[in-house]
């Protein structure tokens, strides 16, 4: 990617001998009931929620690069490894590491939204940049520099680069969107730039997309350290969502 500048409901088990609530009657809980708080909540979607039509590509790393979603947009892994992460586990990329998808006409979207949480283990050097996820000739998200700049491109949108201030060894949630022309940058939830007056999101990639480095494959620019909870949607998420996806306060 060339350099653009401008950037469920569980109740409770009940006894069911007679007597009241206590003494082991009717509707007294069962002591081997699990906490109302352990139990799942069908209320709450699932990560990569496949009942979401606009969900691209989700990927939990969760000792595997495949993708949850319906477009089974498996990532290609080499010397990676799978670490405690921000949920669970998360990919952990060197100096040596590779994740590719190949090329596929499901990524070639009029909007767009990418999402990742980032943990660099170091940050580039002046002039140089890491990436996060990575189109060549349609889209990227990168991070810049020693300041932990972030920069968002989108190809015949519009594009750019922000003092994002992300930090090495620490985790951030990360965020780009693109609809109607307008980018977004989000970070840890917070809308931190957003500039309207682009074109046509371009689909004339062929290379597939890169996690954790420069696209097309082997381009280099890789981010050294660790990312997880990655995903792809075919719209822009509101700022609502995205704020939920970081769990930031509102």
């Amino acid at each position: 990617m060339r350099r653009a500048w401008l950037v469920l409901l569980a109740g409770c088990s009940f006894d069911t001998t007679l007597g009241r609530p206590g003494d082991g009657g009717v509707d007294a809980p069962s002591t081997d009931a699990a906490p109302l708080d352990a139990q799942p909540d069908a209320r709450v979607a699932p990560f990569c929620d496949t009942t979401d039509s606009s969900l691209l590509a989700c990927y939990e790393f969760e000792n595997t690069t495949q993708d949850a979603s319906p477009n089974m947009l498996d990532a290609t892994m080499t010397n990676v490894a799978f670490v405690a992460g921000k949920v669970g586990l998360a990919m952990e990329f060197g100096a040596t590491s590779a994740a590719d998808i190949a090329d596929s006409t499901k990524i070639d979207v009029a909007s767009l939204t990418v999402e990742a949480w980032i943990n660099p283990a170091q940050l580039p050097g002046t002039g140089q940049r890491a990436g996060i996820a990575d189109m060549n000739g349609q889209w990227g998200l990168f991070v810049h520099e020693p300041t932990g700049r972030l920069q968002c491109t989108m190809v015949g949108g519009v594009s750019m680069q922000i003092d994002a201030n992300i930090a090495a060894n620490t985790w951030t949630h990360v965020a780009c969107t693109y609809d109607a022309g307008t980018t977004t940058i989000y970070v840890n939830g917070v809308n931190r730039f957003q500039q309207g007056g682009g074109g046509a999101l371009s689909t004339g990639g062929t290379s597939g997309i890169s996690l954790g480095a420069d696209n097309p494959p082997g381009s280099g620019s890789r981010l050294i350290g660790l990312i997880d909870q990655v995903r792809l949607f075919s719209r822009a998420r509101t700022a609502a969502e995205v704020c939920a996806d970081a769990a930031c306060l509102p």
